[in-house]
């Protein structure tokens, strides 16, 4: 939902896009078949992180769908070895007392069972006024639901860009006998931030990193770029976009896995995977239900890391529906390669 000129971007189709190819397959066609029946089971060894796009519905209208996602999750932890829940901005569709409530009686539920990294999307901001952007950067109520001061007491917390706010953090944990983090950046990250995210990848160079920010990937799943002329809901505006956090941050590092994002509405999923300057494959992936009824129908994403350390299965469930959603960009696999340089 448009509010003032706070942008939320509608979307006619998505595409799958694979290195340098991308493939149109218009949400209204996209071929797809649905299985009344939970995840298969997983193979010893695997671990997973669950990640929620825009809940902003849920949090406004349907907080039921909220529950069924974080309570599902609580439930199948240790079955399924969830080791993180990641959710993807707009967490909130007004940013007020009502809608953080239900987002932070959502995530009590996993608080002790699975730890979880959070990034702000535009509607978890209050609206632009008289061009003020530092005073929309700092209007966020996530870090007032949601105490900084007892994640940060987490063995899994990283740290903070500024202390106490919960914009930009990181998150250590190890997965596979390997060292990972979760960076989480900002709406539109701002240059000061980029130069913080490279400094602590630098830091961490022996941890591979799942990048999240709430919008990245744009229509036919190229990366936002303001270059290219209008841009519905471009977080340009607010800092970096796509491009822009591709050639100053994501590119230069060899750690750098995967990039996920969320904001794009109408046919909001899709997949692109390229070349990091020193030889790793980065995957970067967006899903975005909320134009589905109900504002998404609790549709979620499961990430499993297979046994052998590079594989992932990726799939798209709802708890609340009870059903698997499967389509090419839903269900598939990729395969992890790191960069030889560090």
């Amino acid at each position: 939902m448009i509010k003032n000129s706070k942008p939320v971007l509608f979307l006619s189709f998505a595409v799958c896009f694979i290195a340098t190819l991308a493939l149109p397959a218009e949400e209204t066609t996209l071929k797809r078949k649905w299985v009344s029946t939970p995840p298969p089971k997983i193979e010893k060894g695997t671990a997973t992180i669950a990640v929620l796009p825009d809940t902003e519905y849920y949090a406004w209208k349907y907080p039921e769908l909220f529950y069924a996602q974080t309570g599902w999750i609580a439930e199948e932890a240790l079955r399924r070895n969830i080791v993180y829940t990641v959710h993807l901005g707009d967490i909130t569709q007004h940013n007020n007392h009502e809608q953080w409530t239900v987002a932070r009686k959502s995530f009590a539920m996993l608080d002790g069972k699975v730890p979880y990294a959070l990034v702000p999307g535009n509607d978890d901001y209050d609206n632009l006024e008289n061009d003020d952007w530092e005073k929309l950067r700092q209007s966020s109520n996530i870090h007032r639901y949601f105490n900084p001061k007892v994640i940060s007491k987490w063995k899994t917390f990283g740290g903070f860009y500024q202390k106490d706010r919960l914009e930009n953090t990181y998150h250590l944990f190890r997965m596979h006998d390997r060292d990972w983090m979760i960076l989480c950046l900002e709406m539109g990250p701002r240059d000061k931030i980029i130069h913080w995210a490279n400094k602590i990848l630098k830091e961490k160079k022996n941890h591979r990193t799942i990048v999240v920010t709430h919008a990245y990937l744009f229509r036919n799943n190229k990366r936002y770029d303001h270059r290219n002329g209008k841009e519905r809901a471009s977080p340009h505006p607010w800092g970096n976009d796509g491009e822009e956090l591709w050639q100053k941050l994501i590119k230069k590092h060899a750690n750098i896995m995967i990039v996920m994002s969320g904001h794009v509405a109408t046919g909001g999923i899709g997949y692109r995977k390229d070349l990091g300057d020193h030889g790793n494959v980065v995957h970067q992936m967006m899903c975005d239900y909320q134009k589905k009824k109900m504002g998404g129908l609790a549709y979620m994403r499961l990430l499993e890391f297979l046994p052998d350390g590079k594989t992932v299965q990726v799939r798209t469930y709802s708890p609340y529906r009870k059903k698997l959603q499967i389509s090419h960009l839903e269900d598939f696999k990729f395969v992890l390669k790191e960069g030889k340089g560090k």
